[in-house]
């Protein structure tokens, strides 16, 4: 407890345990000045009042400043905070987010990769049209242009077919002037002779092929000639064989009917090789 003096304002540290009934002033030791204890008393019940008021008002202002607090607290909760909703969210919660984002993620990159792959498709099929088309037309070419070799094969390995449809295949590339031809350069004609029998004639000869593939036996034109070139015999001979194989011959024997007089003499027979396969 301090004390003050009232005259010379000395102040002194008053223990409250010498405070007694019996203690009825205090008497200031500078200046010998007695003040009544019941003054000091009311002064400190005053002071006490003071400061319990005071602690009371804080307490109000505390309590008025908590509740203000609180229904701002009630509002900001109500509001949608991300910041305020994103921590105080569990770990859990943000593992759980985390994956589905991932997961829609790669479905993303799954379905991007499904369209680039639909597309590359669908430019791959663009572009390969025109090479099928490319590629058909020089199969085509070359199908035409390689057709008697085809045909001679053909009859080599499918003689059945060939004999149904070859002549078929001819009469149509004989429209744009491609008709089936032999290719007689490959062909020689050995021992040729013609033989008179009466009203008839018979020529007879080997044909040989030099070549590593078939080709189509052509047909022979027979002349006869007197000596005056005067032609006495044309004829144009159409054998059996469809084709001679490779690096082989056949045999010509045909037996033609004419109006020649055996007793004819100074008389010349040739045969030549026409690349007509068909009539």
């Amino acid at each position: 407890m301090i004390e003050k003096c009232k005259s010379c304002g000395t102040t002194f540290e008053v223990d409250d345990k010498f405070l007694t009934e019996n203690v009825k002033w205090f008497k200031c030791g500078v200046c010998n000045n007695r003040w009544d204890l019941t003054s000091t008393l009311t002064e400190n019940s005053e002071q006490t009042q003071t400061g319990l008021n005071e602690f009371d008002r804080v307490k109000n202002e505390l309590a008025s400043i908590k509740s203000v607090v609180e229904d701002k607290s009630k509002i900001l909760a109500n509001k949608t905070n991300i910041a305020l909703d994103q921590k105080n969210k569990s770990v859990a919660e943000i593992a759980s987010e985390l994956s589905l984002s991932k997961l829609n993620e790669t479905k993303s990159d799954k379905n991007k990769n499904l369209e680039n792959r639909s597309d590359k498709k669908s430019s791959k099929k663009l572009n390969i049209f025109p090479l099928l088309t490319i590629f058909l037309v020089s199969l085509l070419s070359l199908g035409i242009f390689f057709r008697s070799l085809l045909v001679s094969y053909s009859y080599l390995y499918f003689p059945n077919y060939s004999i149904n449809y070859s002549k078929k295949i001819n009469e149509l590339l004989s429209k744009i002037d491609l008709p089936v031809l032999s290719e007689t350069k490959y062909l020689v004609l050995k021992n040729f002779a013609a033989t008179f029998q009466n009203q008839k004639v018979r020529f007879t000869g080997i044909i040989k092929n030099n070549s590593n593939r078939p080709i189509l036996t052509p047909r022979i034109k027979i002349l006869v000639i007197r000596e005056d070139r005067k032609i006495i015999l044309e004829k144009i001979l159409i054998l059996e064989e469809k084709i001679i194989p490779p690096n082989s011959e056949i045999n010509l024997n045909k037996l033609v009917e004419s109006q020649i007089n055996h007793n004819e003499e100074n008389v010349s027979v040739k045969a030549t090789f026409i690349k007509k396969f068909f009539d």
